[in-house]
């Protein structure tokens, strides 16, 4: 296995102190990145994140407090992030906030404006403001996604639209910062079981799918270890891409949900294709 070494290289997670987030930093930690992670309203124990990291034999993350939609804190972090660093090598934006849509009364503009300045615009402030602060942009750029984007999920409205206004985001910036060398790519993680995911699908549905579907959910590392591969110098031929990381799991039509995942390996007489274990139903 090739195992990428980015020891004296500075790597930003933006909501990289919980959840995918502390995943992703911790696999660039794994490959001796200096890491920096963000949070806001004191949404974590620095403490107890660096005892996380310290037990699984990795060099701590330094913490810095950064609303992601807050232009004047973005500019507050990367002059933080220069005070320690001459260069930010990656940038991987993962901060993302919508409103749960219940009914036709919550879809306001205002709601939606909120969720775009959270989940979509902030990788264009934290690329200009790399380039502002360090006379440069940061050599990779990654944000992270979601299927919301091509599938209705119950309640995820803005969201799904947020993440489709970030994709598309992203592929323009891809194009426009190809000349200076910049990769920009999307990572659409897989349903990583988080106390922020389960917010937003409820716990019910989460026990639900997983006694119908024998893997539904994936190990955050995995999201990490794409992140970090896409800023390895070994894909620098993707740039502006979508990059499905879901073990899988979108290639399952509804009907593996409500069934459950099965070897098909019965035959009728003209060639059409059974379930093991629906039998005669399929037909």
């Amino acid at each position: 296995m090739i195992m990428p070494d980015f020891a004296g290289r500075a790597v930003l997670v933006t909501g990289g102190t919980r959840g995918l987030g502390k995943a992703i930093a911790m696999e660039f930690a794994r490959a001796n990145a200096s890491v920096f992670v963000t949070h806001r309203w004191g949404s974590v124990e620095e403490t107890e994140l660096i005892g996380e990291f310290d037990a699984a034999g990795l060099s701590p993350p330094v913490v810095v407090e950064a609303d992601a939609s807050d232009h004047a804190a973005t500019r507050a972090l990367m002059a933080h992030i220069k005070s320690q660093a001459s260069q930010l090598h990656t940038v991987v934006s993962n901060v993302s906030f919508a409103k749960v849509v219940n009914d036709m009364d919550d879809l306001k503009r205002s709601s939606m404006e909120l969720s775009l300045g959270y989940s979509a615009w902030p990788v264009v402030d934290l690329v200009q403001s790399t380039h502002a602060t360090f006379g440069s942009y940061p050599r990779y750029v990654t944000t992270m996604s979601s299927d919301g984007v091509e599938l209705c999920h119950d309640g995820y409205d803005l969201a799904g639209v947020s993440k489709a206004a970030l994709e598309t985001l992203c592929r323009y910036l891809a194009v426009r910062l190809k000349p200076h060398g910049v990769r920009v790519n999307v990572v659409r993680a897989g349903y990583v079981d988080t106390p922020s995911s389960r917010a937003v699908v409820g716990d019910d549905v989460v026990k639900s799918v997983k006694e119908r579907v024998d893997v539904v959910t994936m190990d955050p590392a995995g999201v990490g270890r794409a992140c970090v591969a896409l800023s390895s110098g070994l894909l620098d031929s993707v740039t502006g891409q979508v990059l499905k990381v879901d073990e899988g799991m979108s290639l399952l039509g509804p009907l593996e949900f409500l069934v459950g995942r099965r070897e098909r390996s019965e035959f009728t007489s003209d060639g059409a294709a059974l379930a093991a274990g629906v039998g005669q139903e399929a037909r």
